[in-house]
């Protein structure tokens, strides 16, 4: 049977994860796919670890040449009723010198819930993505662009956009942020995310 070959290499680390967790959601019970990337997934294996469809026993990865890492992901079969995640934002945290850190928790083909990680002056970029997110600010302060207006928000305030009405977030302090997505991110939803980071710009 022929695998999907992912190769991550050419994404920002912010997109990464949501990547290869969109592309694992699609894998049928039975099949797996060869991730390539420039460096060992371990912080990828860690959320994984949380899902019952995963098959921790088939995976394997390995340098190749300097930069160039291939992983293997296997999906299997789940017996009986799915387990429940519990996880907190102290043990997922991560940031990154470079841009926000979106860290996918968990995903199906309808939403997918996401701890977002920022230090001061990052952002997500204004886009206009067919998705409705709901955002809970957990620390920090900053701006959220909903639609034409602009909202300071802080710890404990409660955001909710609908598909279609550009958005964004601008951290003022480091800020932890749940999102809640449905649908989950496409690639070209991805890609205007990528393209502001590119550029540097928090709108335009």
């Amino acid at each position: 049977m022929a695998q999907k070959v992912l190769d991550v290499r050419k994404y920002s680390p912010t997109v990464r994860h949501s990547l290869i967790l969109e592309e694992f959601e699609r894998l049928k019970p039975g099949e797996g796919m060869y991730i390539i990337n420039d460096h060992e997934p371990v912080h990828l294996l860690h959320f994984l670890s949380h899902r019952d469809d995963f098959d921790i026993n088939a995976y394997h990865a390995k340098e190749e040449e300097e930069g160039k890492w291939i992983a293997f992901l296997k999906k299997k079969e789940v017996q009986g009723e799915a387990r429940a995640i519990v996880t907190n934002f102290d043990s997922n945290k991560k940031l990154s010198e470079t841009s926000f850190t979106p860290i996918q928790i968990f995903r199906t083909n309808t939403y997918a819930v996401i701890l977002a990680y920022f230090k001061p002056g990052q952002f997500i970029p204004v886009h206009k993505p067919s998705i409705d997110v709901i955002l809970l600010i957990r620390k920090g302060k900053g701006v959220v662009v909903a639609g034409d207006n602009k909202y300071n928000v802080k710890e404990g305030d409660l955001v909710i956009v609908p598909r279609g009405v550009k958005r964004g977030v601008l951290a003022e302090t480091e800020m932890e942020i749940l999102h809640i997505v449905s649908p989950p991110p496409n690639e070209r939803d991805h890609e205007e995310v990528e393209e502001g980071l590119r550029k540097g710009k928090f709108e335009g």
